[in-house]
């Protein structure tokens, strides 16, 4: 064929190789054989190759449009061949524009999601797919297009519908999470965090649920376990002391006993997952983030009127689950953190969450100055802080940046 003799001569001339690839580009770039291409760092052999087919000398930078480069090659033995075919024969792959690519993509994109809906017996489902095919720009949509990309697209979009339909079926009953991905794909990995079919159900979650898209672990854990799916029931945990956490049969006896000799116990998610309500003698309880302040006040907890609850740093599914009980019974939650991004993103956290029963508990600029120490904050941690001065806890942000 005389393309694929056309591609053996130019490949066979080194000097020509940037040149076609220049062409290749520009021909995409344009959608159609025009333009002019250049070269800025042109070499000698560049310059003697396109002479050798032009006739006429080229020095750097090299500049010729592709009308002269075709006029040049159909005076040759190769005439008759256009750059489409040279380009195709060159790199052994079907050429096309990037408006073509794009409109193919497009259509893929489509054909995946009718073959998933066709699948699925879920209405949700279905009204997930539709909303994708509406906005491919979404978290779902840029997810299956990698997808689609990698070779996987249908099957992980499958997988996602499949594993969301199957939790349907569970009837609000709690689910660990390589449990329902065994039983909707027989692969208890399928919905794994860094497969596409885990990135698909996530975003499938997000959209029943009418949710962002999670930007923290936290956020994404407490999500799965809003949608009764447990991803990690043992190593989410909270630590407390005087919650009164109750079954559907009264108060819980080891968790009572607990309370009655005034000793510290974590609970885990798991533990959480048969409570049915928590609330407080006095109507309040205390929250630390940091462990050994909690510590301390344990020491003293005898004589403390109230419970304490240990978050541990930033809030674990646990945590949440919680605090979300004892809010439902009216307790009122006084947060006491740390001087530091940390601590004051913790408090900006509970505030948004709980707005009517959160109370900052000796975080106010007078106790920033009270408990202040010699060690200087690094610059990476007030450029942090400067992100809070909009927050509930501006003032106390002001103080420790002393811009007050």
């Amino acid at each position: 064929m005389l393309a694929n003799e056309c591609a053996d001569y130019f490949r066979r001339r080194h000097g020509f190789d940037r040149i076609i690839r220049q062409i290749l580009d520009k021909y995409q770039g344009l959608g159609r054989m025009g333009g002019t291409i250049t070269l800025t760092d042109a070499t000698l052999e560049e310059c003697d190759a396109l002479r050798g087919l032009v006739g006429r000398a080229f020095s750097n930078p090299l500049r010729i449009s592709l009308a002269e480069f075709d006029a040049a090659l159909q005076k040759t033995r190769f005439a008759g061949v256009t750059l489409h075919a040279l380009l195709e024969a060159y790199f052994e792959v079907p050429i096309h524009t990037k408006q073509e690519q794009k409109l193919r993509k497009k259509e893929i994109f489509e054909e995946v999601l009718d073959a998933a809906r066709s699948h699925t017996d879920s209405e949700p489902c279905r009204t997930w797919l539709d909303a994708l095919r509406v906005n491919r720009g979404t978290s779902g949509g840029r997810i299956l297009q990698t997808a689609i990309e990698n070779g996987s697209g249908l099957l992980a979009l499958r997988q996602a519908c499949e594993g969301f339909a199957c939790l349907q079926e569970t009837q609000q009953k709690a689910i660990r999470l390589a449990v329902l991905s065994a039983r909707a794909t027989t692969d208890p990995h399928a919905l794994d965090d860094g497969t596409n079919a885990g990135k698909l159900f996530l975003a499938l979650l997000c959209y029943w649920k009418g949710q962002e898209h999670p930007t923290t672990a936290e956020a994404r854990d407490y999500l799965f376990y809003q949608s009764g799916i447990l991803r990690d029931s043992i190593s989410s945990s909270v630590t407390q002391i005087g919650v009164a956490l109750e079954t559907e049969e009264g108060e819980h006896p080891a968790f009572a006993a607990f309370r009655r000799r005034c000793e510290a116990c974590t609970l885990t998610l798991s533990n959480l997952g048969g409570i049915r309500r928590a609330s407080s003698p006095s109507g309040h309880v205390y929250l630390v983030e940091n462990q050994m302040v909690f510590s301390q006040l344990c020491d003293h907890a005898k004589d403390f009127h109230s419970p304490l609850i240990c978050t541990s740093g930033q809030p674990q599914v646990a945590v949440l689950r919680l605090l979300d009980l004892l809010a439902e019974t009216g307790t009122q939650l006084h947060y006491s953190g740390d001087f530091d991004r940390n601590g004051l993103s913790i408090a900006e956290q509970f505030w948004k969450r709980y707005p009517e029963q959160l109370l900052f508990w000796h975080m106010s600029p007078a106790d920033y100055r009270a408990a202040c120490s010699k060690v200087q904050l690094s610059a990476s941690r007030l450029e942090l802080l400067e992100s809070l001065l909009d927050g509930p806890l501006r003032t106390t942000a002001q103080e420790i940046l002393g811009l007050k």
